[in-house]
């Protein structure tokens, strides 16, 4: 049986604080990062020469490199008929043979000589919207499951543009990013999926919350 293509870094971006404009108002944010001249150095908190605006909901140890999927971008111009400015996400690294339903937190990946693990999916906010000038871009990505997802770094390490991701470590009972996002924001989701899966491995307490308000939400409606 053949095994499924590596993990391939297509694009390795970083950036300073710029600004977007949101409801009439320009906003600091880092979003509209520039593609590396060549292989970055990565720690515990990102990327050399990478910056977060806004350190309360982007950026640290949990959300160090943001990851998006390539074919992404190919549903997107399917979905809305004209392709999204890119980054649309911020994202750090833009991968090809990944996506939210084939990753899981929790995975553990040797790419570059970084030893890096997924630690959650990216929570929709407006800034992507306002970038991208597609007002229907944070309600899409909630219904999609197509966020994205957050690495944190075991070791630090180099990564650069064609590098592959080696999958060291799935831990048992994990969850996909997709389904993350479906329990999450999804309809018709039951009371004791959501229970269930704020116990899952590697989750971390924000989202193990996040399931728990929801399910308490679910039992009283």
């Amino acid at each position: 049986m053949a095994m499924p293509p590596r993990p391939r870094v297509l694009e390795l971006r970083h950036g300073g604080v710029g600004s977007i404009v949101h409801a009439g108002k320009d906003v600091p944010s880092a979003i509209g990062k520039s593609r590396a001249p060549g292989p970055l150095a990565l720690g515990r908190e990102g990327f050399r020469g990478d910056t977060v605006a806004d350190r309360k909901n982007h950026g640290g140890p949990d959300k160090a490199v943001c990851v998006y999927p390539a074919a992404r971008y190919d549903d997107w111009l399917e979905r809305y008929g004209h392709p999204l400015r890119r980054p649309a996400f911020g994202e750090n690294l833009l991968l090809a043979h990944a996506d939210e339903a084939s990753t899981y937190v929790g995975d553990l990946y040797r790419l570059g000589t970084a030893l890096v693990e997924v630690r959650q999916p990216r929570v929709p906010c407006y800034k992507p919207a306002a970038f991208t000038g597609e007002a229907r871009l944070t309600l899409d990505l909630r219904s999609t499951g197509w966020t994205g997802w957050y690495l944190g770094v075991r070791e630090d390490g180099v990564i650069g543009e064609g590098d592959y991701a080696e999958l060291l470590e799935r831990p048992a009972s994990a969850l996909s990013v997709l389904r993350l996002n479906e329990l999450r924001y999804g309809e018709g989701v039951a009371e004791e999926d959501l229970i269930a899966a704020a116990t899952a491995p590697g989750l971390l307490e924000a989202w193990r919350e996040a399931l728990r308000t929801r399910a308490a939400k679910t039992a009283r409606d």
